[in-house]
């Protein structure tokens, strides 16, 4: 997976993939949500829902100001705050409700005000639950560096974003000493029905100081995680989606799941792995904790696949410190 394929102006994973997939998948899952709350199976209890176990898994953020070692902060479903060299990073910010329909199940681990500067953005693709305007606008502010998929570079520069890098996949750039290595995902874009697919989506790779992040942003499992694996053999930690999970046989095309997703960390290399895209929006038929209880059954099932690996699961909000070397 070198180049996505283009045809009439549009991206796509393979040949044969379309735009009325994407949009039938999405009718089906709307669909099948849909008879669920008619029947009343979609209720807070029976999806887990409920405070009590919502906030076992938020924690606040202690503020924590650039670091030279690096730091990661999961601030809900894709979006990481990662400082790392003095660098401050934030990954697809998403800060609020999507909709009035569909709110936040875990709140925001701190006040937007304790939010450090931040400098760079990195943007995998721009469906609404990874590229939310509102946030966007909040971090405006700072003016940081953007960092986004070829075809998004206008949304940002009609809105008065200063600092815009349009990526293609394998493309690398050094900013403010850290290194950005743009990469394949399979997945697709749009914020409507107009404009499926005219701009490109991917995962980022995050370098300073020797050490190496994985960002898969939103993806299905495909060969990519191999071809990253054989491009940067020594990834210290990979941040993968684990969710939505049902139904399966519809999301499989465009999202990983627990058991895919242990896959594409095998794929990769990666010494250690951290849980997102999960717990943070209603997605798909899954209940809240259907993801991580499938990750922590599915670890032990492959545990002789995965000797010496690390399964870290940090609550929203939780500050997880690494180190530049990985221990041998």
């Amino acid at each position: 997976m070198k180049k996505p394929l283009i045809r009439h102006g549009r991206y796509y994973n393979t040949l044969s993939d379309s735009i009325l997939v994407r949009l039938k998948d999405v009718l089906r899952v709307a669909g099948r949500v849909s008879v669920q709350k008619l029947r009343g199976e979609r209720s807070v209890e029976k999806l887990l829902m409920i405070e009590e176990v919502i906030t076992q898994w938020v924690m606040a953020k202690e503020v924590t100001q650039p670091t030279v070692q690096p730091v990661v902060t999961w601030l809900g479903h894709a979006t990481f705050l990662i400082q790392i060299a003095g660098v401050t990073i934030i990954t697809d910010p998403v800060f609020f409700n999507l909709s009035g329909m569909m709110k936040r199940l875990m709140p925001l681990p701190m006040r937007l005000e304790e939010l450090p500067p931040v400098d760079i953005v990195l943007l995998s693709h721009n469906h609404r639950d990874h590229l939310d305007e509102a946030s966007m606008n909040y971090l405006k502010r700072y003016q940081p560096v953007v960092c986004v998929p070829l075809g998004d570079e206008s949304w940002f520069l009609t809105r008065g974003f200063n600092h815009v890098h349009g990526y293609e996949w394998w493309e690398q750039r050094t900013i403010k000493d850290v290194t950005l290595t743009f990469l394949p995902a399979s997945h697709w874009s749009g914020r409507g029905v107009r404009d499926v697919n005219r701009s490109l989506w991917g995962s980022w790779m995050i370098q300073a100081g020797g050490f190496t992040l994985y960002f898969a942003g939103d993806t299905a499992y495909a060969e990519h995680f191999k071809a990253i694996g054989q491009q940067f053999p020594s990834i210290d930690v990979a941040l993968l989606p684990i969710g939505p999970e049902e139904p399966r046989f519809l999301m499989k095309d465009s999202h990983t799941g627990a058991l895919e997703a242990i896959q594409a960390f095998i794929d990769l290399g990666a010494h250690q792995f951290v849980p997102m895209h999960w717990g943070t929006f209603a997605f798909g038929l899954d209940t809240f904790t259907l993801p991580i209880e499938r990750l922590r059954a599915f670890w032990v099932e492959h545990q002789d696949r995965l000797v010496g690996k690390i399964l870290l699961l940090p609550k929203c909000g939780q500050v997880m410190q690494f180190t530049f070397e990985r221990e041998q």
